[in-house]
């Protein structure tokens, strides 16, 4: 019921689009509620992989793609995965810093727990990507699963994991490193013509070629953002020339 409100809501907003003169806009949203609609469509039919949860038997078919996989978070999100692992069959290996220690839910959730790093701080700990694929790799792990945050994002721990010939449940390093690049990931979507807000990402950054693209090109008001910022820093809105 919820996904077909959420479908109704999106052809709300695409006969919006069209009648507020952006078609461009409205014809993506369209293509977005095709592909909702068969997924809606898809996870009513009982026999659909989508429908419900999904469990592993003793068919070679129906086998988990790992035996066991390393998590390389903590607290909530950590436990999640375990959990999840678990209702699959899979083993899970749980890292831990000495500000959590072996008795945090997270650790003792997992079938194994290995203590990393040298301090409480996550600098000192969840980030030390070197020593958590070497846990990886005596642990017997088959892949590193790595939440969200700490190097969930960090394009050179996603290659480390791949060529450690250990799978990285997430984006690819090359994927990673082109969305963490605001303004490459922009290109990106301008080259696939995706509409896109309008702006100025180019290399030349010198105050008199901003203010020229910020008055001729892109108006008032705009936003400045930082091309690797995250998390909404360093953004500031400019009202005015």
């Amino acid at each position: 019921r919820s996904s077909n409100m959420i479908l109704v809501a999106a052809r709300q907003q695409a006969r919006h689009l069209v009648a507020s003169g952006r078609p461009a806009l409205a014809a993506a949203s369209s293509n977005i509620i095709c592909n909702a609609s068969r997924v809606v469509d898809d996870s009513s039919n009982s026999n659909s992989p989508i429908s419900g949860s999904r469990t592993f038997g003793s068919d070679d078919t129906q086998q988990p793609p790992f035996d066991t996989v390393l998590v390389a978070n903590r607290g909530e999100i950590a436990c999640r995965v375990i959990r999840t692992c678990r209702r699959l069959g899979i083993r899970t290996v749980a890292v831990y810093s000495d500000a959590d220690g072996p008795d945090s839910l997270h650790a003792s959730m997992a079938d194994t727990a290995h203590k990393i790093g040298i301090g409480p701080s996550p600098a000192e700990s969840y980030l030390r990507a070197d020593e958590i694929l070497d846990v990886a790799l005596t642990s017997g792990a088959q892949a590193i699963h790595p939440g969200y945050g700490f190097l969930s994002e960090n394009s050179s721990f996603a290659a480390a994991v791949s060529d450690s010939d250990i799978s990285f449940i997430g984006p690819s390093a090359s994927a990673i490193l082109a969305m963490g690049s605001k303004s490459h990931s922009k290109a990106i979507m301008e080259a696939a013509d995706v509409p896109c807000t309008p702006g100025y990402h180019e290399h030349d950054q010198d105050v008199e070629r901003l203010l020229h693209e910020a008055v001729d090109n892109v108006g008032f008001p705009l936003l400045i953002k930082a091309t690797m910022g995250g998390g909404g820093k360093g953004m500031r809105i400019v009202w005015s020339e």
